[in-house]
């Protein structure tokens, strides 16, 4: 029976059937561990209280410690979304179309999504490391030996920290990206301040800010979630290590983008 499966799967002509069975297998094996992961934090989320000092760590790690690269991005996010809103509709709008555009493009999409993009990166990257080396290490073997609910420990604080500290972030990011938006208007575009203000004014509504924030909890349960999952699983030593970490980061960023879209499509 052996031979026969061997002698099918050299054939050509089922060689590509062969690869996307085995993809979809491995895909959906992976999907049931991870729903298994999180059911059972959730399950045993009241156990969280016992490492609140776990949480308020993460939220330091994640949330203190990434204020300076989303202070970078969301200023040159606004900055050239000021720039190229005038570049491309200076001739035939008011100025004060421009901080209209601004504030919406900041506050919907732009801040929020490329906040994730890059905490993706840099959160998702770092959680999978530290628990990734702790399994080839053994440290979460020698926990659950003392009687220590491992998923409760290492991984519920820092999926709550992430939801907690992501919105916060963005709001952060926010200010910051409207602000980068009023320089760049007036450095750049030689829009008047007092025009840029006007047209934000104007624009702003609360469900906007409020639509970011939501998205921004999705994202923080997603990055961290996934990034615990790929860490907390990792076999193959310090090599296995280095491909979790890959693969948390791109598996991130695809969730990120296709969560955007759907949040997008369902409440907007």
């Amino acid at each position: 029976m052996a031979d026969t499966y061997t002698g099918i799967v050299q054939d050509r002509r089922f060689t590509f059937f062969a690869i996307i069975g085995e993809r979809s297998s491995n895909f959906f094996g992976h999907l049931g561990r991870y729903c298994t992961l999180m059911w059972w934090m959730l399950r045993n989320i009241h156990n969280a209280k016992e490492y609140s000092r776990n949480i308020y760590q993460q939220m330091v790690t994640i949330g203190n410690d990434s204020i300076p690269i989303v202070v970078f991005v969301s200023a040159f996010v606004g900055m050239v979304t000021a720039v190229q809103s005038a570049y491309q509709l200076y001739d035939w709008i008011p100025r004060t179309v421009v901080g209209s555009l601004v504030v919406k493009s900041v506050l919907l999409e732009l801040t929020p999504l490329m906040t994730a993009l890059v905490l993706a990166g840099k959160v998702g990257a770092t959680i999978t490391a530290e628990l990734g080396t702790m399994r080839v290490t053994e440290q979460i073997d020698a926990l659950e030996s003392l009687a220590f609910d491992s998923i409760s420990y290492l991984i519920t604080p820092r999926v709550i920290a992430g939801m907690l500290m992501f919105p916060v972030l963005i709001i952060f990011g926010d200010l910051v990206a409207i602000l980068g938006g009023l320089i760049g208007s007036v450095a750049v575009a030689n829009i008047p301040s007092e025009a840029f203000i006007k047209g934000m004014k104007n624009s702003f509504e609360t469900w906007d800010a409020v639509f970011g924030i939501i998205k921004a909890n999705f994202f923080g349960f997603t990055i961290t979630s996934v990034a615990c999952y790929q860490g907390y699983f990792v076999e193959g030593g310090s090599e296995g290590v280095g491909k979790a970490t890959m693969r948390t980061v791109v598996l991130t960023c695809l969730a990120v983008v296709v969560m955007d879209f759907i949040l997008a499509s369902v409440l907007l």
